[in-house]
C-alpha cells in the first residue's frame, strides 16, 4: 500500500509538472538574451518553476525556493506548526504574512457580497475534491459547513488577527502572494529579470534581454492539457489563472470543481470556465481570479474595473471575453 502512494503521488508530480509547462512563458526576441538559471521544485502542493536572469541568476534560486516553502510553511491548515493552523485552533496569530494576506483579500470579499471568502476550509474538506473520498454532500451537510463561513468574523487589532468559527483557507490566494514576497526580494536583491510560476500564479520581473522585449505567457486551454488559449504579453506584472479543469470530479455528466460559492456551498456556477487577470499585485490577481469566476462575467468586469486589473473571461461554450487594457492573442 505504500508502494502504491507514493506511485500515485509520483504520478500526481508528473501530473502537475505538464500542467506547468503548458502554462510555460514563452520568450520571443531572444536577440542578446541574458544568462540565465532556472530551478524547478514543489511546494504548496503544486510545481514551482523559477528562471532567473542576470551575470548572478544563479545565487538567486535558492532564496526564491525558501522564499515559498517558509510560506507554505506558515499558510498550510494541515501543519500543527503553521500559523493559519494555530488561527483555526487557538482563535488567534500574529504572523506578518498571514495578516497582510487577510487584509489585502477582505475588501474583495466585500465586493462580492461574500460569494469568496477565505474561511470555506470546513466546506472544501466536506467536498474533499480532488482528494480521497470526494462526494458530493448532502444539503443538510452543506448547510451545517455554511454555518461556520463568515470571513467579517476575523478580526485584526493590535497586531495580530483573531477568528473563531470555521476554517481559514489562503490556498486561493497564498500562490500570488508568493509572486509578491518573491517581486519584493527581487528589487531588493537587484535582479536583472526573473519569471516565477507559481502554480496557477506568474510573476514576470524585470527583463530578459537587453532589448526590453515584453514577456510573452502562454495560458493554458481550459479543455485541453496538449493546447495555449492564447499568449498574453506584457513588461512586467502577476498573472493568475481560475479554472474549473484544476481539480474536479465528475458525476451523472456533470463536472465538480474545488472553487466554491461561499454563498451556495457548491461549485460555483456562473457560466464561466477559465478566468485569467493582470494586475498589479500577485495576491490581488490571485484574489479577483477566484472572485471573477465565482461571479461570473457581468460582476466580474464591474469587480475589475473596480481594481484597475484586465483579464481573460472564457465561457462554457468556450467564447473568450478580454477585459481591460490587456495585449493578448487567441492560438
Amino acid at each position: 500500500m505504500k508502494n502504491k502512494g507514493r506511485i500515485l503521488k509520483i504520478i500526481a508530480a508528473v501530473t502537475a509538472v505538464v500542467l506547468v509547462l503548458c502554462l510555460s512563458l514563452f520568450l520571443y526576441g531572444r536577440e542578446k538574451r541574458y544568462d540565465f538559471a532556472e530551478k524547478s521544485f514543489i511546494s504548496m502542493d503544486t510545481v514551482i518553476t523559477q528562471k532567473i536572469y542576470g551575470e548572478d541568476a544563479s545565487t538567486f534560486i535558492a532564496p526564491v525556493f525558501n522564499i515559498v516553502t517558509g510560506l507554505d510553511d506558515t499558510i498550510n491548515r494541515f501543519d500543527e506548526k503553521s500559523a493559519v493552523y494555530a488561527l483555526n485552533k487557538d482563535g488567534k496569530t500574529s504572523d506578518k504574512s498571514v495578516i497582510e494576506i487577510i487584509n489585502s483579500v477582505k475588501k474583495v470579499s466585500d465586493d462580492v457580497d461574500g460569494a469568496f471568502d477565505i474561511t470555506v476550509g470546513e466546506l472544501s474538506d466536506l467536498w474533499s475534491i480532488g482528494k480521497k473520498g470526494e462526494k458530493i454532500p448532502t444539503e443538510k451537510e452543506i448547510s451545517e459547513a455554511l454555518n461556520g463561513i463568515d470571513y467579517k468574523k476575523i478580526r485584526n487589532e493590535k497586531g495580530a488577527v483573531y477568528y473563531q468559527g470555521g476554517e481559514v483557507d489562503l490556498g486561493a490566494v497564498g500562490k500570488g502572494f508568493a509572486c509578491d514576497l518573491i517581486k519584493v526580494y527581487l528589487d531588493a536583491a537587484g535582479a536583472k529579470g526573473a519569471v516565477v510560476s507559481v502554480g496557477g500564479s506568474i510573476l514576470a520581473y524585470g527583463d530578459y534581454n537587453k532589448k526590453g522585449d515584453k514577456w510573452s505567457i502562454a495560458i493554458r486551454h481550459p479543455r485541453s492539457e496538449t493546447e495555449f488559449l492564447g499568449i498574453i504579453s506584457l513588461d512586467e506584472g502577476f498573472v493568475s489563472t481560475s479554472g474549473d479543469y484544476e481539480r474536479y470530479f465528475e458525476k451523472d455528466g456533470k463536472r465538480y470543481h474545488h472553487i466554491f460559492d461561499a454563498r451556495t456551498g457548491y461549485p460555483a456556477s456562473s457560466g464561466l470556465i477559465s478566468v485569467t487577470v493582470v494586475a498589479d499585485s500577485g495576491v490581488l490577481s490571485d484574489a479577483l481570479s477566484t472572485a471573477c469566476f465565482i461571479v461570473g462575467e457581468e460582476k466580474g468586469k464591474a469587480l475589475l474595473e473596480k481594481y484597475g486589473a484586465s483579464a481573460i473571461f472564457v465561457d462554457e461554450k468556450m467564447n473568450i471575453t478580454t477585459v481591460g487594457e490587456i495585449d493578448f492573442e487567441k492560438q
